[in-house]
């Protein structure tokens, strides 16, 4: 049986080209190519203007930024104050109901939506594909970076 099970293999690899187990080496140098080519200013004084410049240079669809003291929102797309209401009320209730909630993360129909609480802020990021803890920190970051440096609260 087995040898039947390596002839079949062997048969699908060389007849119908399947080889599943390298990775896709061009797509990945596309995409290294692109992204050495394209190099994106972060300008601006306007938050949305800023935020929107991130947005692009982290290949993700939108930023919102939510600060907790004074309910200032800062969003990259025009819905902040929905989007920022409804992340607060999801935060609230995970750090409620879990002893600590770092990251909370949601798929939707069209893409993922991450829920990142930082310093007196909750990130709402919206993008394809899900983003680890510490690309989210990273953006945050440089996020902060970027509103202190031109003085917006």
């Amino acid at each position: 049986m087995s040898s039947l099970s390596y002839f079949f293999t062997k048969f699908a690899a060389k007849v119908l080209d399947f080889d599943h187990t390298a990775l896709p080496e061009q797509q990945f140098a596309l995409i290294q190519d692109v992204l050495a080519n394209e190099s994106v200013q972060i300008r601006g004084t306007e938050p949305k203007e800023l935020l929107s410049c991130l947005k692009r240079k982290h290949l993700v669809n939108s930023i919102t930024v939510t600060r907790l003291k004074n309910d200032v929102v800062f969003s990259s797309s025009g819905n902040g104050q929905a989007e920022s209401k409804n992340a607060s009320n999801l935060m609230n209730f995970a750090t409620k109901n879990f002893a600590t909630a770092d990251l909370v993360t949601m798929r939707t129909e069209k893409d993922w939506v991450m829920l990142m609480p930082f310093g007196k802020s909750i990130y709402i990021v919206k993008a394809n594909s899900c983003l680890s803890t510490v690309e989210l920190k990273a953006i945050a970051r440089e996020i902060e970076f970027e509103l202190k440096k031109r003085h917006i609260s």
